[in-house]
């Protein structure tokens, strides 16, 4: 098909300014074509203040729930459906090592869930070789994904002419190293990575009479320790407004360029106004949404005022 590019100039009626949008008419209708049709049904004025929301999470609070004497019926139902899949022979230690390892997440919807879920079950089925080497595999799986999503983003770097063309990386130590100059991750998490570098390396090299159900259980347990202090909302407070807004979780305006945020949170966000609702089309709800600009305390003021006044 061949475009048709052009230039419309809008009146907008929430700043008061003229904004030149640019429409490709071979895209539209033929009621918009002769008149019919409004062009343009969902313009947002870009001067009007706008933050992040998080719309996309992972959420695992199974253990807790196991933990819970108040929670029985719930209870019941989460043996049953962990029994189906780990079976049923010996499935009360199963389920006592799942409990012992203490894993509950709430986060950013990235691959490491579905994977950790894969290494724990294999844990907790009483398979502790597999399960620390598959721990190992996972840590090393992050790293390099963590460094190639965010090396473009650091050209001027010193450590990028060295590692800028390279498809993966299996050397732990300058990659931890790398991803901690560039405040990917934090001292803590890097500290992390070399404790499972230490598990992994364990498992991989003949060590005589290792004790593969104890380590496999530590192995596990650093490795959903770095995917909870990384990637989960609730200890990641440097990036996230944390229910300031009841029930909900937005990026802070200053982290919206950090590369992190830009390759692994903002594709799980909508960009709202306070007044906004997720679902509506156009999402500007109420004549007299904020323009730019507007600090996120303020913003966050707006939004809950507005909350208040819905119940």
């Amino acid at each position: 098909m061949t475009s048709d590019i052009r230039e419309l100039t809008l009146n907008c009626e929430r700043c008061g300014k003229s904004h030149n949008v640019k429409i490709d008419y071979a895209t539209l209708t033929k009621g918009q074509l002769a008149g019919r049709e409004p062009v343009i049904s969902n313009f947002m004025c870009p001067d009007v203040a706008y933050m992040y929301r998080v719309m996309g999470f992972v959420l695992d609070t199974r253990v807790n729930i196991l933990k819970n004497p108040a929670m029985n019926s719930h209870q019941l139902q989460i043996k049953k459906q962990l029994q189906s899949e780990w079976g049923a022979r010996d499935f009360d230690k199963k389920l006592d090592r799942f409990i012992n390892l203490n894993l509950a997440f709430i986060g950013i919807p990235e691959e490491y869930y579905n994977l950790l879920w894969t290494v724990t079950s294999t844990y907790c089925s009483g398979y502790f070789y597999p399960a620390m080497t598959s721990a190992g595999s996972l840590g090393e799986r992050i790293l390099n994904r963590l460094i190639l999503k965010t090396r473009g983003y650091f050209t001027s770097s010193e450590h990028y002419k060295k590692i800028w063309n390279k498809k993966s990386f299996d050397q732990w130590d300058k990659v931890i190293e790398i991803l901690e100059d560039w405040q990917i991750i934090s001292k803590e998490v890097s500290e992390l990575f070399n404790k499972l570098k230490k598990y992994r390396n364990d498992s991989i090299h003949y060590n005589d009479d290792y004790d593969f159900e104890l380590n496999s259980h530590d192995a596990v347990k650093t490795l959903a320790e770095i995917i909870n202090k990384h990637f989960n909302y609730h200890n990641r407070t440097d990036l996230f407004w944390v229910y300031n807004i009841p029930g909900e979780i937005w990026v802070k305006s200053e982290k919206i360029n950090d590369p992190f945020v830009k390759e692994f949170v903002l594709p799980h966000c909508l960009q709202l106004t306070p007044f906004c609702e997720p679902s509506a089309n156009p999402p500007i709800q109420g004549k007299h949404t904020p323009l730019k600009p507007l600090t996120d305390e303020e913003f966050i003021s707006i939004r809950n005022d507005r909350n208040n006044e819905k119940k």
